[in-house]
């Protein structure tokens, strides 16, 4: 999967459209300073074909919606953890939203942030002409942009659930997991996946015993293509990861998303 060479190329952006234009660079909003709930919205001044989605946030948190012109991106009744779409992440191509937006359209991002702190975000763009920006229906399966995961606490010695439904078909991409833990008190190298399944289907290949290190779904891990699922799922189906905390002395919080790929199931 990679969104951005298939959403430039099906709007055919070539080096040779891009000279001696204006360059967007950057869609962002005014960032949120010393909140606890975020709500930032950046609205265009040309219009633009939309690429990689980067967040810069001082706390841990989780992002309740992403909407582009009022309408949803998320495929899944749950939330998705801030830290699986920060700027120093891997798989940056794979957070290429890939729409088509016009002059003085919207982009916003609502977020609950563990406590008070700054929050904003950076979307890369192009520049296109208007008569270049495709309707809500021609690109329809680009709405399907991430699927949360939701938050799940894992006890000391124990093990818990994230679990979400689909709220529309898509196919399920790069996952990406986050460790939440405040103050680092349960580090990466103590939390394992024990199970990945989606619609009741085991994803792991292993036996019953396998512990999957959980830094293998972080942003930090370079594995992009490893991280990919590709795997077609229709409304209602159920996402389940069970992580096990290995640490004896404190609970752990973990959440994530998985990116979508930019197409439905034919």
């Amino acid at each position: 999967m990679n969104r951005q060479k298939i959403s430039k190329a099906e709007n055919c952006i070539s080096y040779s459209q891009r000279f001696n234009e204006a360059q967007s660079l950057f869609l962002s909003p005014a960032k949120s300073t010393g909140a606890a709930a975020a709500n930032v919205i950046a609205t265009t001044q040309r219009p633009l074909l939309l690429q990689s989605l980067g967040i810069s946030s001082t706390q841990f948190g989780d992002i309740s919606d992403i909407k582009v012109a009022g309408q949803s991106l998320n495929c899944s009744d749950s939330s998705a953890a801030i830290g699986a779409f920060l700027f120093a992440n891997q798989g940056a191509s794979n957070r290429v939203i890939g729409l088509t937006i016009a002059n003085n359209q919207t982009v916003s991002i609502e977020a609950a942030l563990a406590g008070a702190g700054d929050f904003g975000f950076g979307i890369s763009a192009y520049p296109i002409d208007p008569q270049n920006v495709r309707s809500l229906k021609e690109q329809a399966d680009r709405y399907n942009y991430y699927f949360g995961l939701g938050v799940a606490a894992p006890a000391g010695l124990g093990a818990a659930t994230l679990q979400s439904t689909a709220t529309r078909g898509c196919v399920l991409g790069e996952v990406r997991l986050v460790n939440q833990t405040a103050g680092g008190a349960v580090p990466d190298s103590d939390l394992v996946i024990t199970s990945f399944k989606v619609s009741g289907i085991e994803q792991l290949a292993g036996d019953t015993n396998q512990e999957v290190p959980f830094s293998a779904f972080t942003g930090s891990s370079t594995d992009v293509m490893g991280l990919a699922l590709d795997y077609p799922i229709e409304p209602n189906a159920i996402v389940q990861i069970v992580v096990e905390n290995k640490n004896a002395a404190a609970a752990a919080t973990v959440s994530g998303a998985i990116f979508v790929a930019p197409y439905t199931k034919s």
